[in-house]
């Protein structure tokens, strides 16, 4: 039978509504009436069950395995009624203790992650600053910076992520940018840096700047060149981009030109509360030219679902992309 719009459209209701019910079994407070509701829905028809199903290997594939909470063949020849109670207690007894571990490790990786540092961003975050110098310094999603700029130093590290600076300029005192593997000296211009574990790529938007590491000679980079430097590799990469476009997101704009559908979701986790889900090799593999707004990320996905054979479920904080068949 072909693949109509009403019956694609029904799938995704479907594929939601097991979602929803799984977002309600993990809250914690899940009633015994709404667990019996769940079960009518499941038994209500077949395609319930294997959306059920697809819907638990999507929350196993985000690092939230329900098997232990969830396990309806072990409970098959017990009353409705029954089967709701030993749920609701399964939940009461495993939840407020996992709900405390939880609580404690994301305290201890933000105070990691973000806290120590002077500025910080989270995933979906970005945030532009005036410095006393008259600079500015934009902070891209989840990147952490440490920034001492006064009478005295124009000095700033890069921990993590991605930062922009439009920096006045100073003959006198130059701005410094710390990036762990190497140091970026400039007198006045616009530039990008990224630092990604042990690696930096610094990208030229306007004027020139100095690139320095450790045992090697400096280098320089004018407008419209992007540098990239690793630990262990002694030759940095030079090549010739377009800064504007490389650089777009401080403007809320991402371009992609000629970029995998994979390598471009990777991208947005960045900037997506959300968590993303997908794991399509073959879609994955699809090269696309891509405009996407960062604050509407929602059109992006409309228009994806519309051009290529995926469907797309936001429920609460997922994204959830598969092909459509």
């Amino acid at each position: 039978m072909p693949v109509t719009e009403d019956n694609t459209e029904h799938t995704t209701e479907i594929n939601t509504q097991a979602v929803t019910w799984l977002v309600r079994l993990t809250s914690g407070d899940i009633t015994s009436d709404e667990l019996a509701a769940f079960e009518r829905w499941r038994q209500a028809d077949s395609r319930h069950e294997t959306a059920l199903a697809e819907a638990r290997v999507l929350w196993v594939s985000m690092g939230m395995s329900l098997e232990n909470y969830y396990q309806p063949d072990a409970l098959n020849g017990i009353s409705p009624h029954e089967q709701a109670r030993r749920r609701l207690w399964r939940w009461q007894v495993m939840l407020p203790t996992a709900g405390l571990l939880l609580f404690s490790v994301m305290m201890t990786q933000n105070w990691l992650s973000r806290w120590q540092y002077d500025h910080y961003t989270a995933s979906g975050e970005q945030r532009m600053l005036s410095l006393d110098d008259g600079s500015r310094m934009w902070l891209d999603a989840d990147s952490a910076a440490d920034v001492r700029v006064n009478s005295g130093q124009r000095f700033m590290r890069l921990a993590r992520g991605e930062a922009f600076f439009d920096v006045v300029h100073n003959p006198v005192q130059p701005f410094i940018v710390d990036a762990g593997v190497g140091e970026v000296k400039v007198l006045g211009t616009a530039f990008g840096v990224q630092r990604d574990g042990d690696g930096m790529v610094v990208t030229v938007e306007r004027g020139k700047v100095k690139l320095s590491r450790k045992d090697h000679p400096d280098m320089q980079l004018n407008a419209n060149q992007q540098a990239e430097l690793h630990n262990g590799l002694d030759s940095a990469k030079i090549t010739t981009v377009n800064a504007g476009q490389v650089l777009s997101w401080h403007q809320g704009q991402l371009v992609f030109e000629e970029q995998p559908l994979g390598s471009i979701l990777a991208t947005l986790k960045r900037y997506d509360k959300r968590v993303i889900v997908f794991n399509n090799d073959r879609l994955a593999a699809i090269k696309l030219n891509a405009i996407i707004d960062i604050n509407h990320l929602d059109d992006w996905y409309d228009g994806l679902q519309q051009s290529l054979p995926v469907n797309i479920s936001r429920v609460g904080p997922v994204v959830w992309l598969r092909e459509r068949k």
